[in-house]
């Protein structure tokens, strides 16, 4: 180059321009596309929907709840066709609008167990430590969040944002289901595994109960109970059974219970059970239940589940008999 000639600054400029929107191209497209693998990916709730919808015409009794009902309640273990809708931190909010989207592919369903323990009248899945599955229900069942403000969530539309890139990347890799979404038959029950054990000594119950203290609010109270009274109507004039339970607890849990929460939540169950002419069982601290049958201190294991399913039949009657009379509240012991 001649001395005298000059450097154009705007072609540099431009040079650079040009680069940055080829490296925004290609993140982009890479983007897109892990968002392809995440729509072609299973996972847990898209599994269940899936299956309850391939099982549809048969179920006879249907299972809600959180995880205690997910992992503890083993469907091929009661009588007639069961499918288990439950799934981790779901909230009678998500019971609700579950049901009102399947019921009507249900012609059969004959019975409802809806959980009904220690957290589910203060709790709410947004002020949960697995908030995210807010946008989950969103993407895969299509029910909204209950606040509209989560809607300026990015995660309400990107799988990849959901779910993580790191998680895309490796469904890209490893294929398209989970080892823990594996975990799911095709009944909806999650098989916690044989050597899945967390301690059942008052320090491990101790470290449990916090968790679910540090999401326990009393305000939620109100609503959840004017939700679980909609569902109740909602099963009744479709004909469906409604059997409220609570699942078992370990002692060591039990012991940590806030009395002046868990007392007002019981006398509330007991109550919408009597109003409605439906039971409320109550299984919390049933001997029947021993600590080989516990994962942790407040869910079943897998022999547990089992068990536990044996139980509910036994206590209300084969679904295959036809539909029991409900009447009054037929509670186990309570403490």
């Amino acid at each position: 180059m001649d001395s005298s000639d000059t450097i154009d600054p705007g072609a540099g400029a431009g040079a650079m321009w040009r680069r940055l929107a080829v490296f925004v191209l290609l993140l982009a497209v890479g983007w897109i596309a892990l968002e392809w693998v995440m729509v072609k990916s299973q996972n847990s709730m898209s599994i269940k929907r899936d299956r309850l919808t391939a099982v549809a015409a048969d179920v006879g009794t249907l299972v809600l709840g959180s995880s205690e009902t997910y992992y503890g309640v083993k469907p091929q273990a009661l009588s007639g066709v069961a499918y288990n809708l439950a799934s981790n931190g779901q909230t009678l909010y998500y019971d609700y609008e579950l049901t009102r989207r399947f019921l009507p592919s249900l012609p059969r369903l004959r019975r409802a167990y809806v959980l009904v323990n220690y957290m589910s009248l203060y709790s709410e899945l947004y002020d949960h430590p697995e908030s995210y599955r807010v946008y989950g229900y969103l993407q895969e069942f299509g029910i909204p969040p209950q606040r509209r403000f989560d809607y300026l969530d990015l995660r309400t539309f990107s799988r990849v944002l959901l779910h993580s890139p790191h998680l895309a990347l490796e469904r890209l890799v490893r294929g398209p289901v989970s080892l823990r979404d594996r975990r799911i038959d095709d009944r909806g029950w999650y098989r916690v595994p044989d050597d899945d054990r967390w301690g059942l000594s008052p320090s491990d119950a101790a470290g449990r109960i916090a968790i679910h203290h540090g999401f326990m609010r009393k305000d939620y109270m109100a609503d959840n109970l004017e939700t679980l009274e909609r569902l109740i109507q909602l099963f009744q004039a479709h004909h469906v059974e409604v059997v409220l339970i609570t699942t078992p607890v370990y002692r060591t849990y039990m012991a940590q219970m806030r009395m002046e929460m868990w007392q007002p939540a019981k006398a509330a169950y007991e109550r919408i059970a009597g109003s409605y002419g439906i039971r409320y069982l109550n299984f919390l601290n049933d001997p029947r239940l021993q600590a080989a049958d516990f994962e942790d201190a407040d869910h079943l294991n897998a022999d547990g589940a089992e068990r536990f399913a044996q139980i509910l039949d036994m206590s209300v009657g084969a679904v295959a008999a036809g539909h029991p009379a409900a009447s009054g509240s037929a509670n186990t012991p309570t403490h």
